[in-house]
This record gives structure tokens, C-alpha cells and sequence, in this order.
């Protein structure tokens, strides 16, 4: 059997492929690859999860349903994976538990985009989870070419930390460097029909997804206002009780002001420092030389 692990990106519209894949999972059975079925979010984070942290029971029991399913390829899908690129004990024993359970061939996959953009609508999508200071995520970025937080939110099933990559010859070159690894990266501006559409095409699966997903199930970038708005009520349970609320709550509308007002600056420079790593890391590793994609029907 053969393994296709997505590992994402993040803000790659890995969810509108997930989608594609997941409303399509019957039909992709009965060509023998398995996409697992997820009843609600369509990313198999409830596997990645505890894979970054050791724990294969699920990503087992996904490999022991491929193969009662007959299925000739797995793929397991969750941008949560990108931390796979900076923790190489993970990605080792992915590769062992699966050679383990029968799987012969692991195909490595990554979209990426224009650092300075990823800069943007990141920032945006921490909202979600956290406080995201943009000179904070500057600072980090430009040492390191990587953002790390651990433990971006609580709770049961929650994911342990993420990575979100920007210097990616860098790391994505020293990823691949392990012998036998096969490495595909593609570029989110290869967007017609859908970004990561080479990733369906190497399957021989394009003519299967062509219904879109639905609008509100994709994830788009947060627009500003509801940004402020969770990014506020982030704040807001970080201060706890009223008083302390009071006390702060000026300071913080000033602070949320200026994170705002700087995320293109910084995002300009995030750019311009690692556009040439992009380039060269679609040049190195990318799909360009695949088939012209086949495109939605219209109707």
C-alpha cells in the first residue's frame, strides 16, 4: 500500500482540498484509495494530533481500515503536520509504523505560498486560538525562518503545538535529505482549479472532485472585524475577572491597534527575506511537470 501524507500547509487551503476528499470518500474507495471519513471537520487532525506526540493508536487503526477497505493508497491529511518538518523523530516513526503495517511506498506532501502573504493571513487565523503579536511573530520569523507556539489552545484532542514554516528551502531541504524520503511540494499559486490540485491529479482522482465545497466550510482568511473581535476576546480571558479587565482593557485596545496596523510592514520584510527560499524550494521539489488539470464542470 502506499501512503500519501499531506502535511498541509497552513492557510494553503488545505481544508477546501480536505473537503474535496472527504464528500468524495466513497467514490475514492471504490478506486481503492482511502481518504477515512470524517463526520465533521474534514482534516484528520484526531490522527496528526497524537502522532506529534507519539502516539500511533489512531494513525494504526486508519492504516488497519485502509487495508480491510482493500485500498491500494492511503492518504492522511492535516496541516497540524507541518510540525512533522521540524520534529524528524515524528516523521521517522510515521514512516516505521507505516512500513510496519504492510506500507511499501510514502509520498511526503506540502503546499506552500508567498511568505510574506502566509505572513498576513496567519496572523489572522491565530486569532481563532490565541493573541498573535505581529512584532512577536516578526522577531521569531526573521531569526529563525520558523514560528513555533506550543500548546495553542486547551482541551481534549487539542493540538500539542504548531510549526508554521517560512525559510522552506531551508527546512524542506533537510527534510528531504533523508534517504529514500520522496518529497513533493507545490505552489498555492497553482491554483486553477484549487490549490493542491497536483495532489489529486497524481492520483488520477481530478475527474472525481469536481463539485466545490461549500463557501463557509473553507476556511477563508478572517476579514479584519472579526479578527479585532476574537483577538479581543482572547485578551479578555487572559485577564480573567472584571478588575483586572478595568484595569488593562485601555492599554489593550491601544496594544490590538498597533498589532493591526503593522502586520503589512512586517509581512513586506517576511517577504522579501525569504521570497528566494520559496522560489527555489517550488524550483527543487515541485510538480510542475505534471498534466494540465482537469477543471470544474460548469453548469
Amino acid at each position: 500500500m502506499r501512503l500519501i501524507v499531506h502535511m498541509g500547509f497552513h492557510k494553503t487551503a488545505s481544508t477546501h482540498l480536505q473537503e474535496l476528499l472527504n464528500h468524495h470518500s466513497a467514490a475514492l474507495a471504490e478506486r481503492g484509495i482511502w481518504y477515512q471519513h470524517q463526520a465533521g471537520y474534514a482534516a484528520h487532525h484526531d490522527t496528526a494530533n497524537p502522532l506529534l506526540v507519539g502516539d500511533t493508536g489512531p494513525f494504526e487503526a486508519m492504516i488497519a481500515a485502509a487495508k480491510a477497505a482493500g485500498a491500494h493508497t492511503m492518504i492522511l491529511s492535516s496541516e497540524n503536520l507541518e510540525g512533522v518538518v521540524f520534529n524528524p523523530e515524528i516523521a521517522l516513526l510515521i514512516e516505521r509504523v507505516a512500513a510496519d503495517h504492510g506500507v511499501v511506498d510514502i509520498e511526503w506532501h506540502a503546499v506552500i505560498r508567498a511568505p510574506g502573504a502566509y505572513f498576513e493571513s496567519l496572523h489572522s487565523q491565530l486569532s481563532w486560538h490565541t493573541y498573535a503579536d505581529s512584532l512577536t511573530m516578526f522577531t521569531e520569523i526573521m531569526r529563525k525562518g520558523v514560528l513555533f507556539l506550543p500548546e495553542p489552545h486547551d482541551g481534549p484532542g487539542a493540538t500539542p503545538y504548531w510549526f508554521f514554516c517560512f525559510d522552506y528551502h531551508a527546512f524542506l531541504a533537510g527534510f528531504a535529505a533523508m534517504p529514500g524520503r520522496r518529497l513533493f511540494v507545490h505552489d498555492y499559486e497553482d491554483r486553477d482549479p484549487y490549490p493542491g490540485w497536483r495532489i489529486a491529479d497524481r492520483l488520477g482522482v481530478c475527474d472525481l472532485l469536481v463539485e466545490p465545497p461549500e463557501e463557509e466550510r473553507c476556511n477563508h482568511r478572517l476579514p479584519r472585524d472579526r479578527a479585532v473581535d476574537f483577538f479581543r476576546a482572547r485578551l479578555r480571558e487572559a485577564a480573567g475577572d472584571a478588575a483586572t479587565w478595568a484595569i488593562v482593557r485601555e492599554a489593550i485596545e491601544t496594544n490590538l491597534a498597533a498589532n493591526l496596523a503593522t502586520v503589512p510592514i512586517y509581512a513586506e520584510a517576511v517577504g522579501q527575506r525569504y521570497h528566494a527560499s520559496y522560489l527555489t524550494a517550488i524550483e527543487q521539489f515541485g510538480c510542475s511537470d505534471q498534466p494540465e488539470p482537469r477543471r470544474y464542470a460548469r453548469g
